[in-house]
């Protein structure tokens, strides 16, 4: 979902932590401005204002539920 949204699997950033990315993400696709999800680094998820590095894989993950 998030992807068709962005329209693109990938992009390229230079922020410097979870918070600035999703702010940057809300205002380059203004579409995922008003989502919540949860950001993983590495494919670990994380909390708020985490540091990120060059060359760490970052994934925002959308609301989902078990069944």
């Amino acid at each position: 979902m998030l992807k068709q949204m962005a329209g693109a699997p990938a992009i390229m950033t230079d922020v410097t932590d979870t918070d600035g990315l999703i702010k940057e993400m809300a205002v380059r696709f203004p579409g995922l401005k008003n989502l919540t999800c949860l950001v993983a680094v590495d494919r670990l998820v994380v909390g708020s204002n985490t540091p990120i590095r060059e060359g760490q894989e970052i994934a925002l993950l959308p609301p989902y539920s078990g069944g």
